[in-house]
This record gives structure tokens, C-alpha cells and sequence, in this order.
């Protein structure tokens, strides 16, 4: 999608710091900045149905983990 949008192909929905470079030196613009956030975290989408494969299962509980707050 990154270099689709750098060719003109249209508009792409990428994480922003993957393309910053490309934002700063002008040759991609945001566009509906209003409409998106910006949280400078990743987000890890899987299937929230009752047979999700052990492996992932894992993996999500690892990432939860990792993310969690410190306690104060």
C-alpha cells in the first residue's frame, strides 16, 4: 500500500510511523486527520471466535502481558 500511494494510486491506511519520512518530505499528505488516531501504538487484530488456534492464543497473551501498566 506504502508504495501504491507513493505512485498515486490512491489513498492507503498506514501506521504513521512507517511513513513519516514520506509525510515530511511532502511526496504523502494525511488526509482526515480528524478522523483517525494517532495512539503511536501497535494493534493486533485476530478472530474473536471460539476456535482460535492455540499458537495465536499464545501469542495474544504474550503481547497482554507485555502491554500491561506497570503497577505503582
Amino acid at each position: 500500500m506504502h508504495e501504491a500511494a507513493l505512485a498515486g494510486a490512491g489513498l492507503a491506511y498506514l501506521a504513521e510511523w512507517s511513513v513519516i519520512d514520506d509525510v515530511k518530505a511532502g511526496r504523502l499528505a494525511r488526509v482526515l486527520g480528524d478522523w483517525t488516531l494517532s495512539s503511536g501504538r501497535l494493534a493486533l487484530y485476530y478472530p474473536a471466535n471460539r476456535h482460535v488456534p492455540a499458537g495465536l492464543r499464545a501469542f495474544v497473551a504474550l503481547i497482554r502481558e507485555v502491554a500491561k501498566p506497570p503497577r505503582l
